[in-house]
């Protein structure tokens, strides 16, 4: 599943949303490596380090540590990671989109 828009999240748009907390993303600037954000976007996401959050729409963010819950990975290589569920080309699907966080 790609995302034509890979440096974009959109504006949750589905009835569920109203009930999942995250912060604007407008306060997130995108690349094709990273997300941007201040400390108080990063602590507004929910965090999923684990699994990936039920109920998929588009728009729906939350934060990965990735690689904390793998003993062979070393403590250095442990990042945070935005991930978003996005627009796909196959329908009644979402992409899933993951950032490396840069917190400023």
């Amino acid at each position: 599943m790609s995302n034509p828009m890979p440096n974009f999240i959109p504006f949750i748009t589905h009835p569920l949303g109203k009930h999942w907390d995250q912060p604007d993303p407008e306060r997130i600037l995108l690349d094709d490596k990273h997300a941007l954000m201040d400390e108080r976007t990063f602590n507004a996401l929910p965090e999923y380090s684990s699994t990936i959050p039920t109920g998929v729409y588009e728009g729906k963010m939350w934060k990965r540590h990735d690689g904390v819950l793998d003993p062979r990975c070393r403590p250095e290589q442990h990042k945070w990671m935005l991930g978003w569920f996005g627009p796909s080309t196959v329908p009644d699907n979402c992409s899933i989109n993951f950032r490396e966080i840069l917190i400023v």
